[in-house]
């Protein structure tokens, strides 16, 4: 036993559990082979002498601080507080701390300020969710040589170590739904100007659209929030353009598209389907239930800190291709074709009801 008030020891670790305080160390760390019997004994006797690793000293000797950061947008919206989440788990599981810090404003400066106070803290490496074109990711790179760094926001075919959703094949999928269910007359409601990865989205739309000559009906730019989905909505109704489906590009903003919607007295589905973007847990209560791309956040914040230990234990050369998720199309009560095609199909129904009846 123990002195309770002495520091409990690595080598007291390995007394209690007869192994040598090799094997210990491959426990704590999570660096070697260890026979599963022989670490289940191990972490017992951790439990027992409620045993704390010296992190400081094992970082010092691997010349690590088993710390990294999470430099993000807004944590008010979905996508930031899901990664985060996927991350810090991701990184607990395998003994890391997790250091947030939120990127204030859009572009390069920004991303330079919170990447230096983020290396000023000594951390491994940094995961980076803030929207970068190919060229300012390229730029952060060159003025951060010694921090290992993966991007999360950038454009497909950037030339950094990235871990990505495919944006285009999901708004694809969207705007696909809508053709295929009759759809001629589509609006879309785009995110911020500056959301260079996600511009992806309404690009795909227009591409869609375009395989089928057609173009928008109209368009118009929300900031990712219900209230500008909702001001969106309004300004597409004041246009006097007739449109008979909406792509929004997240389901927050889908939110205010659905109340302004309502407002004006127009059913979804049967005078306007809408589908949205992200899959949140909301999107599933909302009424109608709404159709949107679904995300997998917390997926790609693991699978984003499993490329960065890639960098960290192989180094930057030697590092993997670009980690990308697809994001799938979740068909909810919120779209329909529309109510002239419904009609036309009814009417088809009711001539050859009528036909069969008269045969018999």
């Amino acid at each position: 036993m123990t002195d309770r008030n002495r520091t409990v020891t690595l080598a007291d670790v390995a007394a209690l559990a007869d192994v040598s305080q090799q094997t210990v160390s491959r426990v704590v760390t999570g660096h070697g082979p260890v026979a599963p019997r022989t670490r289940a004994r191990v972490n017992d006797a951790i439990a027992q002498l409620n045993y704390v690793p010296n992190r400081l000293a094992t970082g010092l000797a691997r010349q690590r601080t088993y710390s990294v950061g999470f430099a993000t947008n807004d944590l008010s919206l979905h996508a930031p507080s899901q990664l985060t989440a996927g991350i810090e788990h991701a990184a607990r599981e395998a003994g890391y701390s997790l250091l947030v810090s939120i990127v204030a404003a859009n572009g390069l400066a920004a991303v330079t300020h919170t990447l230096r106070g983020l290396r000023e803290r000594q951390v491994d490496g940094v995961l980076l969710n803030a929207s970068l074109s190919s060229a300012d990711a390229v730029a952060v790179r060159q003025r951060f040589p010694g921090l290992p760094c993966v991007f999360m926001d950038v454009p497909l075919g950037t030339l950094v170590p990235a871990a990505l959703l495919d944006q285009g094949h999901g708004a694809r999928q969207a705007a696909d739904h809508l053709l295929a269910l009759g759809h001629t007359r589509i609006a879309f409601v785009d995110g911020p100007r500056h959301a260079v990865v996600e511009n992806a989205r309404p690009q795909a739309w227009r591409a869609a659209l375009a395989a089928r000559d057609l173009a928008p009906v109209a368009v118009v730019e929300g900031d990712w929030s219900p209230a500008s989905g909702y001001a969106a909505t309004l300004r597409l109704l004041a246009g006097g353009v007739p449109f008979t489906a909406i792509l929004v590009a997240n389901d927050q903003m889908a939110v205010g598209v659905l109340r302004a919607l309502w407002e004006r007295g127009l059913n979804v589905p049967a005078d306007v389907s809408v589908v949205g973007y992200d899959d949140t847990p909301e999107s599933a209560l909302l009424i109608p239930p709404l159709t949107t791309v679904r995300q997998d956040f917390p997926t790609l914040g693991a699978r984003a800190f499993a490329h960065l230990l890639s960098l960290l234990d192989r180094g930057e050369d030697a590092a993997p291709p670009p980690v990308l998720t697809v994001p799938d199309l979740v068909v909810r009560a919120s779209t329909a074709p529309p109510s002239g095609e419904r009609q036309g199909v009814q009417a088809a129904l009711d001539t050859l009801r009528a036909a069969l009846l008269g045969r018999g």
